[in-house]
């Protein structure tokens, strides 16, 4: 199931900045979700890798979606073409970039890094790709609130 909302970087209101030379760059994408988002295996685009482009380092963060105990658990990764999976293709890394990896109960904010295998193998393509989120664990009682994804990256 697709999210409910978007933001101005998928719908193109927002230009994506692109490196100049070797620097890397960081884009907060941050996406208002309904309690329906936050099912479990919902998965949505939140981003946008640009054309010719690597990850670097991404970052999860988000508001208290959970009003109860706090299972949520959030996995990032680029989309497959159909925006439906994680892509599996070895260009965007083979899989998932990474998740979560623990229940997170109030506001949080977790770093993910490039020594993931599936992440530091993403090559550069000739097109934009969608960065996805997929919600792993549904929170035990959700809450509407801001999720967001903080993705550095820099030309290859």
């Amino acid at each position: 199931m697709a999210f409910t909302n978007s933001n101005d970087y998928i719908t193109g209101r927002n230009p994506l900045p692109f490196p100049a030379g070797g620097e890397n760059v960081t884009v907060n994408f941050d996406l208002a979700v309904t309690t329906g988002d936050l099912a479990v295996n919902s998965i949505g685009q939140i981003g946008v890798l640009p054309a010719g482009c690597v990850p670097v380092e991404v970052r999860v963060y988000g508001s208290d979606l959970d009003t109860g105990a706090g299972a949520g658990v959030y996995q990032v990764g680029l989309l497959d073409a159909a925006g439906t999976a994680i892509s599996a293709a070895a260009e965007d890394g083979g899989g998932a970039w990474g998740d979560t990896s623990a229940a997170v109960a109030t506001a949080f904010d977790k770093l993910l890094t490039r020594t993931l295998k599936n992440m530091a193998s993403v090559t550069k393509t000739a097109a934009d790709r969608k960065v996805g989120l997929k919600v792993t664990t549904a929170p035990t009682t959700p809450a509407a609130g801001t999720i967001g994804v903080a993705l550095t990256y820099r030309a290859a």
